[in-house]
């Protein structure tokens, strides 16, 4: 069945469990895994890598990535960019600077082709269970430095991956016949899942342009600026057609998608700096407006859901995963993404939907 590991498995991609035993088991592993203070990152940490051996495990991309964590120096920062970024630690591995170029390069694209080839390896092996085409943002491509979404489904499924930290969904949608439409022509998955709209909110400060300058005891939702209603009817807009053109060809294919959870601004240039600049400098108003506009957001993919399912003439079976309120306050990395274990809680809604649209016959996995 190919590699199997990590926080998902520890969880089996159940939402963190309530009976004892597996409380227990989960704060073991993460004892050992920790990607910060670990066990494991303890011992691993203490060797320092040559720049020669380093470049060949990069190469043959077949190591868990929390394997090569102690090697890699973070990038979870919140005043880094949106697109993820990981370089090796200093004092860890042996520098060279004449592969430095080549070094960065491979780190970064190391999650992509590790999963490539976890996914090829699982369909050799003879794979008759879930196949999937997955598509995203760093909710489902956060390379090597946390466990996003796709990392624990893929824990259990076939995933073939195209997702890429910091992509847009404008992007997601301008590259669809590049990425996506030959992607779903080889695997033939048996759903498609897709993360997008984060990026596209907040690049370049454009944050500020969604909020209204602070007016005296309004609530957050006053907060909203109009604006907020037309960029959101522009994400569905490359939702709407993506979907369509994708039924055109694959007219049963289960299609998920998400609004991601509320995340928690700090003084970082994604969300709190452009609050900021509006007058909300607040804490408690800063986040209780980000969960103002994440709810519209999560309203508006939904409805969006609902509507293209529902339609007289080749309805689309399209369906909203709503993580609001999935991951705890300490379990964000930063205040864009969730840590290990906080993506595990969004993956284990992701999956609860798919195991429900298998239940009601809406994945059929005899038939594909």
């Amino acid at each position: 069945m190919g590699p199997r590991g990590g926080v998902a498995e520890a969880m089996h991609i159940d939402c963190p469990a309530s009976r004892p035993t597996r409380r227990a088991l989960t704060q073991v592993w993460r004892l050992v895994r920790h990607p910060r203070n670990g066990l494991l990152r303890f011992i691993a940490g203490r060797r320092t890598e040559s720049m020669e051996r380093f470049l060949a495990r990069l190469e043959a991309a077949v190591e868990p990535e929390w394997m090569l964590r102690p090697y890699v120096a973070t990038a979870m920062d919140e005043h880094a960019s949106m697109d993820p970024r990981a370089a090796p630690r200093e004092g860890r591995v042996v520098m060279d600077a004449a592969e430095l170029s080549r070094t960065l390069e491979l780190l970064n694209s190391y999650s992509r082709r590790l999963r490539r080839n976890r996914y090829a390896a699982r369909i050799a092996s003879g794979w008759r269970g879930l196949r999937i085409v997955s598509e995203g943002d760093s909710w489902f491509q956060f390379p090597l430095l946390l466990e996003d979404i796709i990392d624990h489904l893929a824990a259990r499924h076939a995933v073939f991956s195209l997702g890429k930290g910091g992509d847009t969904l404008s992007t997601i949608y301008a590259e669809r016949h590049a990425e996506i439409f030959p992607a779903l022509e080889q695997v033939q998955p048996h759903c498609f899942l897709i993360s997008g709209g984060g990026n596209d909110m907040v690049r370049d400060g454009g944050l500020a342009a969604l909020v209204r300058e602070l007016m005296d005891s309004v609530g957050p939702e006053d907060h909203l600026h109009e604006n907020l209603e037309d960029f959101i009817a522009d994400l569905l807009r490359c939702y709407r057609l993506l979907f369509e053109e994708i039924a055109q060809h694959w007219p049963k294919l289960p299609i998920l998608f998400h609004g991601y959870d509320r995340p928690i601004p700090r003084d970082d240039i994604w969300l709190g700096q452009p609050l900021a600049h509006r007058g909300i400098q607040d804490a408690a108003m800063q986040r209780a407006v980000i969960a103002a506009i994440m709810d519209r957001y999560n309203e508006a993919l939904a409805e969006l859901a609902r509507e293209l399912r529902q339609r007289p003439e080749r309805p689309i079976e399209v369906h909203h995963v709503d993580c609001r309120g999935a991951i705890r306050d300490h379990e964000w990395a930063d205040p864009m993404h969730p840590d290990d274990y906080g993506f595990a809680r969004a993956a284990c809604l992701v999956d609860r939907k798919i195991k429900q649209l298998i239940d009601t016959g809406v994945i059929r996995l005899a038939t594909a």
